[in-house]
């Protein structure tokens, strides 16, 4: 049986850093880093310079913020991410218009996440807000399992990990077949979501979504909007 993969040790924890300056909105010390990652500070300075020298990250006096390399590395993402959103939002609009709550545009972000790169809402009391720019994880939402559905290998990796129950399983193969996936209730009480894969060159690209209030976006409703989401 084929193990699990191992990851780098020291490639994690360098990645780790990086994120946790990404979410501070000023430099972060050393001794700060070492806490909140749980670090001890020789690994951390360690990992600091060796990312400063590389321009991933910059010092200032004795603190650390994000350094412009990271910058030169994400802008093609952002400018793939930015052609999506401008081809899908129409489906996005309609999506929200027709259904009178928020639609959602994700991308996978990773092996175990997806990313929300826009959001449409409506004036709706009953409906979420935009998520933009939020995680989530592919196991525990509608936008995950259509992820996960069109994905062999994702769905290999997962399995290996042991992240992926016999229920969700039989859910996955499910959603290749009918062409959708839905969330009742599963990530959140009260909460009905819908997902659908979007194309580009005959690849998923993006996961449209919309969710709402269970007792206004039904499962006869879902269903209905579906069939007519995958027609456009």
């Amino acid at each position: 049986m084929p193990k699990a993969r191992k990851n780098i040790q020291s490639l994690e924890r360098g990645f780790l850093i990086l994120e946790l300056l990404s979410m501070s909105e000023s430099p972060l010390s050393l001794q700060t880093i070492s806490n909140v990652s749980q670090l001890n500070k020789t690994t951390v300075h360690g990992l600091l310079a060796t990312l400063h020298s590389l321009g991933y990250v910059s010092k200032h006096n004795h603190s650390y913020s994000l350094g412009f390399r990271c910058y030169e590395l994400s802008k093609p993402i952002e400018q793939k991410n930015e052609a999506i959103r401008q081809h899908f939002v129409p489906l996005l609009i309609k999506m929200a218009q027709m259904t009178n709550n928020t639609a959602y545009l994700a991308v996978q972000s990773g092996a175990k996440e997806y990313l929300y790169i826009d959001a449409i809402e409506q004036d709706n009391p009953l409906t979420i807000r935009s998520p933009r720019g939020k995680r989530e994880g592919l196991t525990t939402s509608a936008i995950g399992k259509v992820f996960l559905s069109f994905d062999d290998e994702l769905r290999r990796t997962l399995r290996l990990e042991n992240q992926i129950s016999p229920t969700l399983e039989t859910e996955l193969n499910q959603v290749v077949l009918s062409g959708y996936a839905l969330d009742l209730e599963e990530a959140e009480p009260n909460l009905n979501c819908l997902a659908i894969p979007l194309y580009l060159d005959g690849k998923v690209v993006a996961v449209a979504g919309v969710s709402g209030a269970a007792s206004e976006l039904t499962v006869t409703r879902l269903k209905h909007f579906a069939r007519i989401f995958l027609k456009f």
